[in-house]
């Protein structure tokens, strides 16, 4: 039967600009007037506030300007020099709490309030101590961890006139941001080794873990309440911003200048101000630079994904983009035994693990495990026990390629066959390697970075079922990568030394450098058939963050439930499965 559209056709909407998604942005303003970092910040994006801090070498500030929306003034000074301090409040009733000074480098219980025009002093708090991580109001502040010699878990509650205790942190931190009111609050950070990404939720009266955020750091501005916060910028250096819906993290547009020790104001997740900071080690580093963080949805006349319209601008008919779903990760049977660093083949429902091994233990497994989509069964063993190896193929045809073998932690060329039931061995591949990763199937398969004798190797491997050839190698010398893909069409995603977010993309002939991971990944898992479609989960630093590659760019989607490392990672990009052991 002929319908209207059949017969008559349908509108194509006419644009002079292609519809934009909602926007995130920094935008720079005129900067302050006395460069440096690690000083309090209050109050909103255009009535914000910024006190004392570390500027000339050496020396503690007692600076207070104030910011209109447009540009900082100074007011009257801080009655003492401090840096390193808590802060919470507004323009015209700001909380300063603790902090140190460089002459001499003691720890301040010390707080002081500014009115608008002037500062007095405050009540004590019961500990002193730096690196506090404030948030709140004057008359209702919060003071989270903090260094006095070593990092706290001690909070304390500010009435206006006295500090109480407020039920302590679960994790010890410094450097830490806050965000929130003294009953509601977030604490997000630690100066840690390697940094922390813990998140904890306060109650007014005590602390518990919630969602981590996506990338593990300290020293970073925050900004917001408790159910829209910001955090951007910390260590190393780094412009990353992540904004907080009250119960995930997703990462925005970054800062213009990565820095670390900035100090922040804002009033939710959609409108924050981010000033000064320090960009390098050093007094070069200090810097007077100040942003403006505006997100904003943009009004658009479709009414889904997928639909055409026409740009008037470029004359070109074009199609909105599609938005695939942002997956889920469920909970599966665990390992028979528990394990890292081995190899994996097949999918999500038809999976393999094999080898293994606790690096520094000395011993490197032969275990195999088979997984059905809902449990592990053991398989036979493989031949030689080792870890850090390459898998790839199907559960009923995979190999086993390279790895370390213990005792004596030698770097293998061993390369076994599995026919579903038993392991052989068969042609061994040119250049042993453990910590290494590989794409493809048994009979066409891809070998590529990881550590040999002496260090770590660019070398690449093709596999054609019968024979290893040597083929392009990548650009970047490393090892502990991941990725996914197949012979003729695979990525390199993260690895050592670092920065561990390079990404290089493989054609079949070549290796190109692309769009970079937001976050660092070493020892990470992988899965995916193409170089056009990856997905990327955990790694070191210990994360739960997961990715996905869509030939283009990086989303962030759903974190693992258990952040972990040296894990492993099967199937395609929409559905896997994975195994680890984390520390």
């Amino acid at each position: 039967m002929a319908t209207y559209k059949g017969i008559k056709g349908f509108t194509v909407q006419s644009l002079a600009t292609d519809p934009s998604t909602p926007g995130a942005v920094w935008s720079s303003s005129n900067g302050l007037n006395a460069a440096r970092f690690v000083m309090g910040g209050a109050g909103t994006q255009t009535a914000a506030i910024v006190f004392g801090g570390e500027g000339t070498p050496g020396a503690s500030q007692v600076l207070t300007e104030k910011y209109d929306g447009t540009s900082w003034t100074e007011v009257n000074d801080m009655p003492a020099i401090r840096q390193s301090m808590g802060s919470a409040g507004t323009q015209t009733a700001t909380l300063s709490m603790g902090g140190a000074s460089s002459t001499p480098p003691a720890y301040k219980a010390t707080s002081y309030e500014f009115d608008g025009t002037n500062w007095s002093g405050g009540g004590d708090l019961s500990t002193a101590r730096a690196n506090i991580s404030g948030c709140g109001l004057q008359t209702a502040g919060l003071a989270n961890g903090g260094f006095n010699g070593t990092s706290l878990t001690t909070t304390e509650k500010y009435n206006g006139s006295s500090w109480t205790s407020g039920g302590d942190l679960n994790t010890a931190r410094s450097y830490s941001t806050s965000f929130g009111i003294q009953t509601l609050a977030i604490c997000v950070g630690n100066s840690g080794q390697p940094p922390g990404a813990v998140v904890e939720s306060y109650n007014g009266s005590s602390w518990s873990e919630t969602t981590e955020n996506n990338s593990g750091r300290y020293g970073s501005g925050g900004a917001g309440i408790a159910t829209s916060g910001i955090i951007f910028g910390g260590n190393p250096y780094t412009g990353i911003t992540e904004s907080w819906n009250g119960s995930a993290w997703t990462e925005v547009a970054d800062l213009a200048t990565g820095r670390v020790y900035v100090a922040g104001a804002g009033s939710s997740n959609t409108s924050a101000l981010a000033a000064g900071g320090l960009t390098a080690a050093g007094p070069s580093g200090f810097t007077t630079a100040t942003e403006e963080f505006t997100e904003a949805p943009v009004t658009s006349t479709f009414k889904n994904e997928g639909q055409v319209y026409y740009n008037t601008t470029t004359n070109l008919l074009k199609l909105t983009a599609t938005v695939f779903g942002t997956g889920t990760w469920a909970s599966g049977s665990a390992l028979g035994t528990g394990n890292n660093s081995m190899g994996n083949a097949g999918t999500q429902t038809a999976g393999l693990s094999f080898g293994g091994g606790i690096p520094g233990e000395g011993n490197s497994r032969t275990i195999t495990e088979k997984y059905d989509g809902t449990s592990w069964t053991s398989g036979n063993a493989l031949n030689t026990g080792r870890y850090g190896m390459a898998g790839f193929g199907l559960q009923t045809a995979a190999l086993s390629v390279d790895g370390n073998n213990s005792p004596g932690n030698s770097y293998t060329t061993f390369v076994e066959n599995y026919n579903g039931t038993s392991w052989s061995e068969i042609t061994e591949n040119s250049t042993g390697r453990g910590a290494t990763y590989g794409v493809g199937t048994t009979t066409a398969g891809l070998l590529y970075s990881g550590t040999v004798s002496g260090g770590r190797t660019a070398n690449v491997e093709s596999w054609n079922g019968s024979a290893w050839s040597e083929v392009s190698e990548i650009n970047t010398t490393r090892n502990d990568a991941t990725g996914g893909g197949n012979q003729t069409s695979a990525l390199l995603v993260g690895g050592q030394p670092g920065p561990a977010v390079l990404v290089e993309s493989w054609d079949g002939s070549s290796w190109t450098e692309i769009a970079e991971v937001s976050t660092q990944r070493i020892g990470a898992g992988g899965s995916g058939t193409t170089n056009t479609d990856v997905l990327v989960f955990g790694g070191e630093p210990t994360t739960a963050n997961t990715e996905l590659y869509n030939g283009t760019s990086w989303t962030e989607l759903n974190n693992l439930g258990t952040a972990r490392n040296a894990l492993g990672g099967l199937g395609n990009s929409t559905k896997f499965s994975f195994s680890s052991r984390w520390w």
